[in-house]
C-alpha cells in the first residue's frame, strides 16, 4: 500500500495509486519461469529481475493500453522498426568508410 496509494498521496494524485476501474494504469509481468531469470526466482525474485534479461518483459500496459503481450510489442510494426535500424546502420558505417 505504501508503493500505490501512499506515492499517489504523496504526489498529490488521485488518479492513480490502485488498479481500479477510471484510475491510470501502469503495469508490467515478467515470466520468472523462463531460461533468462532460473535460478534466481527461486530466493530472490528482485535480483532475478535486477540481474537476469528482464528487459524482455512479458507484458507491459501503460496508462491502461496494452504495449507489449507474451513479449512482443503490440504499438508497432516490429520489422518495419528492424528495416529502418538497419538501414541508418548501412547509412552510418557507409559514412565511416565502412561499407
Amino acid at each position: 500500500e505504501l508503493a500505490t496509494l501512499g506515492g499517489a498521496t504523496v504526489l498529490g494524485r488521485d488518479d492513480i495509486g490502485a488498479l481500479a476501474p477510471g484510475m491510470a494504469a501502469d503495469l508490467v509481468a515478467f515470466d520468472m519461469q523462463s531460461l533468462f531469470m532460473a535460478g534466481g526466482a527461486v530466493h530472490d525474485p528482485v535480483a532475478a529481475l535486477v540481474f537476469g534479461k528482464a528487459q524482455t518483459a512479458d507484458f507491459v500496459v501503460v496508462n491502461g493500453r496494452v504495449l507489449v503481450e507474451e513479449g512482443q510489442p503490440r504499438a508497432i510494426d516490429v520489422r518495419r522498426l528492424v528495416a529502418r535500424h538497419n538501414q541508418a546502420a548501412r547509412a552510418l558505417l557507409a559514412r565511416a568508410g565502412r561499407l
